[in-house]
């Protein structure tokens, strides 16, 4: 339909004899032939493939809540669209998804194959290519882990032609994810050439080789010798010096919605800036879309939707310091004009939000309703040794010593201790089997990194994602409160084995011929 309407009004204009409007360059419009001729316009366009990982429709709140479903929340009473889990190839949330994607693939694609004109010292050269190319690659792993096979565009649309392309498989997307990772690790820079942590750099490509490396190695594509991949590059990032635990579990949190960048714990986030008021359109919603539940615009605003499960709570010992910092123990009550801090009961557990991003903290005033400048955590230190402590188990068929002392590093943080002093009480026990160590992996990863995106991406890897959901549906239907439980019972039970991956979006079906539906939907 596109090459149609394209052909349609290429043929208009022709036929109309109108010289003077086809010989006219428009003002308002840059062709690629006539950018890309200076540093500047350079960083200005590596700006603008950064630009979608802060998308409402990725980090910016799908990626933080609707688009990764998983047992550790639920959407309070949402009971329609993509909120509720209702999603088919006409929701507008996942085709919003699939085009900010591909729009940041395209904006790195025109970068890569028109920077040559700018004329810039090497150094700069090589930096802007290689993160290009990293963001490339990493819009595809997205891609390829939500949706299975895509099409792989690695030329910029020049022609509506282009846009025809059948599926790769999903080996084919991830042998070039990894090509232009690695081409991407020898031209970055290394985190201690930042004092921020919002760029790519070597130590980033390495943790991310490694995230995908595990992805590999497990479901649909069961690639076990990736383990070891993962093992190295997890394990390079942790030899390189360059990165630490935060000696504490909130502060890290803290800093996020305080625009302190901690390059020692976080080793790779998404920026978002002011409050989406005047000129800068860059606020974000993390910690009011799934933040805790307060009417108050002065306290801090946060929509009462996104709720935490019994499971997580439960996962987390009383002593463990990280339970009360994820699952908000309180919400804020109306008090006149303001808001109070009141407490939920013990029984009160599915009521809680998610405490992880605190609006208290916020200091960007005053505080608006719907934006801020919370930033988005893609990759932690404390992921890169939970991801080496798998991968190692795997490989060597049980934990080894350092195995065991990345794990621990991680438990005794999140109880507040030391990291490098023995905690028996705490400390994963000695001795345990391949099978053992990988389930507490597994629950640990579910510990340190909830709410941050990852627990669909582990479910799926790991090939537990709808027996996991569905077991969930027994839980709610069993113990949740009669108020909370229908809606979260019926987002829970979509999850199904077509769920596993989306379904192909109509605007890409639209203006492709070549495109295939994924089974199921």
């Amino acid at each position: 339909m596109k090459r149609l309407l394209f052909i349609c009004i290429v043929t208009i204009l022709v036929q109309s004899s109108c010289n003077k409007i086809l010989n006219t360059t428009p003002l308002d419009f840059i062709a690629p032939e006539n950018y890309y001729s200076n540093k500047q316009q350079l960083e200005a366009a590596l700006a603008g493939v950064y630009d979608r990982l802060g998308d409402s429709r990725v980090y910016g709140r799908g990626m933080a809540s609707y688009l990764v479903f998983s047992d550790e929340f639920f959407m309070k009473n949402q009971t329609s669209g993509a909120a509720a889990n209702v999603i088919d190839a006409s929701t507008l949330e996942i085709n919003r998804h699939w085009e900010a994607l591909y729009t940041g693939i395209e904006r790195a694609n025109m970068l890569l194959e028109n920077m040559h004109k700018a004329g810039v010292d090497t150094e700069t050269f090589n930096e802007i290519r290689g993160q290009a190319l990293f963001l490339r690659g990493f819009f595809y792993f997205i891609l390829v882990d939500e949706f299975g096979g895509v099409p792989l565009r690695l030329t910029y649309t020049k022609s509506p032609d282009n846009l025809t392309l059948p599926k790769a498989t999903v080996a084919e997307v991830y042998v070039q994810i990894i090509k232009d990772m690695k081409e991407a690790s020898a031209l970055v820079k290394s985190a201690s050439g930042y004092n921020y942590n919002t760029r790519i750099t070597k130590t980033v490509v390495q943790g991310i080789l490694a995230r995908v490396y595990l992805t590999m190695a497990g479901a649909p594509l069961l690639d076990v010798a990736k383990y070891n991949d993962a093992r190295l590059y997890a394990d390079s990032v942790i030899k390189s010096g360059e990165h630490a635990l935060n000696t504490s579990y909130s502060q890290i949190f803290i800093n996020h919605v305080q625009d302190i960048f901690d390059t020692k714990e976080c080793l790779w986030e998404v920026e978002f800036k002011g409050q989406n008021q005047g000129e800068i359109q860059e606020g974000g919603t993390i910690g009011i879309y799934n933040g805790i539940s307060c009417s108050n615009i002065e306290v801090g605003f946060g929509h009462d939707i996104v709720h935490a499960t019994m499971k997580l709570y439960r996962a987390y010992e009383n002593a463990d310091l990280r339970r009360d910092w994820c699952v908000a123990p309180f919400r804020y009550t109306a008090s006149g004009a303001t808001a109070v801090k009141t407490n939920w009961t013990t029984a009160q557990i599915y009521e809680r939000s998610i405490g992880k991003w605190r609006r208290e903290y916020e200091k960007n005033l005053p505080r608006i309703r719907d934006f801020n400048a919370t930033n988005w955590p893609i990759l932690r230190y404390a992921d890169v040794l939970l991801m080496y402590a798998e991968a190692d188990n795997y490989v060597n068929g049980a934990p080894s010593a350092s195995a065991y002392q990345a794990l621990n590093q991680v438990r005794r943080r999140g109880y507040g201790l030391d990291i490098a002093i023995a905690a028996p009480a705490i400390d994963a026990p000695a001795g345990m089997a391949q099978q053992d160590f990988q389930a507490f992996i597994m629950n640990e990863r579910l510990r340190e990194l909830a709410f941050e995106g990852l627990r669909k991406h582990d479910l799926i890897r790991w090939g537990i994602y709808v027996p996991v959901m569905q077991a969930q549906t027994l839980l709610y239907a069993s113990e949740m409160p009669t108020a909370l439980r229908d809606p979260a019972v019926s987002q829970a039970s979509r999850i199904t084995q077509r769920a596993v991956v989306f379904p192909i979006p109509n605007s890409e079906a639209a203006a492709n011929s070549e495109i295939i539906q994924n089974p199921g939907w």
